[in-house]
């Protein structure tokens, strides 16, 4: 127990923080006063941030805007915050937490929120980390607002917990283990306490901040206020997430089917606790969900805006001849498979292999030849990711190894490159094989993740995650939608 003198001392200062803040705890306390930089103070080249028509804007050199106001004595635990953002094209900025200031450099201290809809980057780096990000720590990959437009972007920290949201929908949340795995020039990228930073990046970077506001949480504040969706059952161990992360390895699941009882709202919530970006679909061809124009118009339309990928899985040959281009074009990537094919001959009508009763296959080796074809028929589409590449029907699944070649493979994976096609390696069908894996790889293929899911249960994405370590990916491996 602290004597007496000191308990009242504390409990001083305390009330004299409260006054200093002019709030009581938990009441939102703006600290932007809409007409100066009063409260900040801006670091390495102070010209960059200027006050214009009421709201924060950085255009200059790099410079960061580190709060250093009276509220909470700029000493942030446990807080909710939004700040108000609109970014000019190709412009990259952030928003620090738990931060301290320093004259120069980016700042060491304390996590970033990354706020940077079109950035690419600059000489030999790409950056694909998008608005939404908890930097190097959690990416969001899916832009999911639009330069020149108004948007909030919203942190809450309690304990061990940080959650974001960007324009109400969720990104990161994410529970910081014990001992989290960071690279040694970001050994400080943890929670602590500190003060709120905004980022000048470049010269070519303007944003602008009409509002940055705090509510200030309790020090105690539990990190279970809010039920958290479970991460378990994915395989996406937490620590693992970090590195892949912190390397810039886009770990991307573009095989999630709005079927079976997933949802876009669960496939943001599923995204935001593990860390893995997701890219949802439907199927889409004669008597699939998606036949016309209209249903793809209304597909995209009630999950573009959100954080996440949007594509569909093609099922028949010519189906970019039976739909409107601009449509497809707002599709963020397609996504096909050789698992419909014409049985027993190529004019017969197409059947799917997947269904056993439905064909028969007398001749493994001529089928064969047919089947290398028919790959390269699909290859030849405008789709941006094979799945299940190698796929073979049961009745000669046994016979891979003597069924596709070398030779075969190198066809595919040369078509496959030729024509921008991602191959994916699936979570649980066993596609593809090892052997072609790293074919694919030494050929300088792209690679991308998928789940396949038939429901709404968490898929085990162990394989995945395996493969990046296994074969050695990197980032300049892995497909992101988008990107190229």
């Amino acid at each position: 127990m602290l004597p007496h003198r000191s308990f009242a001392a504390v409990l001083l200062a305390t009330l004299m923080s409260l006054v200093c803040a002019g709030a009581d705890p938990g009441e939102w306390i703006s600290l932007f006063d809409g007409k100066s930089l009063a409260g900040w103070r801006a670091a390495e080249h102070p010209d960059t941030w200027s006050v214009n028509e009421g709201c924060l804007v950085a255009s200059g050199k790099r410079s960061h805007l580190f709060y250093d106001g009276d509220v909470a004595n700029h000493d942030f635990r446990n807080f909710e915050l939004i700040a108000e953002c609109k970014t000019e094209a190709a412009a990259n900025s952030g928003i620090f937490f738990h931060t301290r200031y320093q004259e120069s450099g980016f700042p060491e201290a304390g996590y970033e929120v990354q706020v940077n809809n079109t950035h690419r980057g600059s000489g030999n780096y790409r950056e694909l980390k998008r608005t939404g990000s908890l930097y190097a720590v959690r990416n969001i990959y899916q832009p999911c607002v639009q330069d020149g437009i108004w948007f909030p972007v919203k942190v809450k920290v309690t304990g061990n917990r940080i959650r974001v949201w960007v324009n109400g929908y969720p990104t990161v949340d994410y529970l910081q283990p014990a001992d989290p795995i960071r690279k040694d020039t970001r050994s400080n990228r943890v929670l602590s306490s500190g003060t709120i930073a905004l980022q000048g990046h470049d010269p070519g970077s303007r944003v602008a901040y009409r509002s940055v506001s705090i509510r200030i949480l309790a020090d105690d504040a539990n990190s279970e206020d809010e039920p958290r969706v479970s991460s378990d059952g994915y395989g996406t161990d937490v620590k693992t997430m970090d590195q892949f992360a912190g390397a810039y390895i886009p770990v991307i699941d573009c095989h999630v089917h709005l079927r079976g009882g997933m949802t876009v709202e669960k496939a943001m919530d599923r995204q935001a606790v593990t860390g893995m970006n997701v890219g949802v679909l439907k199927n889409l061809g004669e008597g699939w969900p998606i036949e016309t124009d209209q249903q793809l118009q209304e597909f995209i339309d009630s999950v573009d805006d959100r954080p996440v990928f949007v594509g569909v899985q093609v099922n028949d040959r010519g189906w970019h001849k039976k739909h409107s281009p601009q449509l497809l074009e707002r599709l963020d990537f397609v996504l096909a498979d050789t698992m419909i094919m014409p049985m027993p001959t190529d004019d017969s009508p197409p059947v799917k292999l997947f269904q056993p009763d439905q064909f028969t296959i007398e001749d493994p080796e001529a089928w064969m030849l047919r089947y290398v074809k028919h790959n390269l028929r699909v290859l030849s589409e405008p789709a941006t990711i094979l799945a299940n590449p190698t796929w073979l029907p049961d009745a000669v699944a046994d016979q891979y190894d003597e069924l596709w070649t070398d030779q075969r493979m190198r066809t595919i994976i040369e078509a496959a490159n030729a024509n921008h096609v991602a191959l994916e390696i699936n979570a649980g069908s066993g596609y593809p094989h090892e052997r072609f894996i790293r074919m694919a790889k030494s050929m300088g293929a792209k690679f991308s993740f998928g789940s396949n899911n038939f429901d709404d249960v968490p898929h085990d994405m162990t394989r995945c995650l395996e493969a990046i370590t296994k074969y050695g990916l990197t980032k300049k491996d892995m497909y992101v939608p988008g990107a190229d």
